[in-house]
């Protein structure tokens, strides 16, 4: 019910000029990964973006999202007693493309790269302290890595008020040990994400 009410409220606010050529915007958001096991692993974080031109911005963006790990070694620990859970940080910049709007309504479709920390946890290993233990050993061998994401998606606004839907998909890389043995050397993650803030 809320979000129909900000839907309704974006598209009935005017779009004066200024809000057509300066597509500078900051704005925070929320995602949910799509998994082939069902669960519930959200994505959240800000995103900046500086107008070059009416149709391209510059963006960077930082972000955590609460599970990387491939989808098969999630299938697999549901059969066992270990609970294996990755998380990452990042931080990220890229271009991002628009249509331009439309009405209310744009295209949007951007590139992104960076680095992120991935921290590693472990439970069911048998008591409380040998867990804790696994845990205090595993924060030597957490990575940082590269990561690249492409995404796509719609672009509401009205006056300064912007909101995006769209998709997002993203690759953590990594030759690491530890890594090549939960990933293969890399973790894929695709997303749904909305995304809501301000153009200046």
């Amino acid at each position: 019910m809320r979000l129909a009410f900000v839907l309704f409220a974006l598209n009935a606010l005017p779009i004066p000029a200024f809000a057509q050529m300066n597509q500078s915007f900051v704005q925070g958001f929320g995602g949910l990964r799509l998994a082939a096991a069902p669960s519930l692993t959200p994505t959240v974080g800000g995103t900046v973006g500086v107008g070059l031109t009416p149709h391209i911005q510059l963006v960077g963006e930082v972000g955590h999202i609460s599970d990387v790990l491939p989808s098969m070694i999630e299938t697999l620990m549901t059969v066992s007693p270990l609970t294996v859970r990755r998380s990452a940080v990042y931080g990220e910049g890229g271009v991002r493309l628009n249509t331009g709007p439309v009405g209310h309504l744009g295209l949007y479709g951007e590139t992104l790269f960076g680095a992120a920390r991935l921290n590693t946890t472990v439970s069911g290993l048998g008591s409380a302290r040998t867990d804790a233990i696994a845990n205090v050993a595993l924060r030597f061998v957490n990575t940082t890595s590269q990561v690249g994401a492409l995404g796509t998606g719609v672009i509401l606004q009205g006056g300064p008020v912007v909101a995006t839907f769209g998709y997002r998909y993203t690759r953590f890389f990594s030759d690491n040990l530890l890594d090549t043995l939960l990933s293969a050397g890399h973790s894929d993650v695709n997303e749904a994400r909305v995304s809501f803030g301000f153009r200046f």
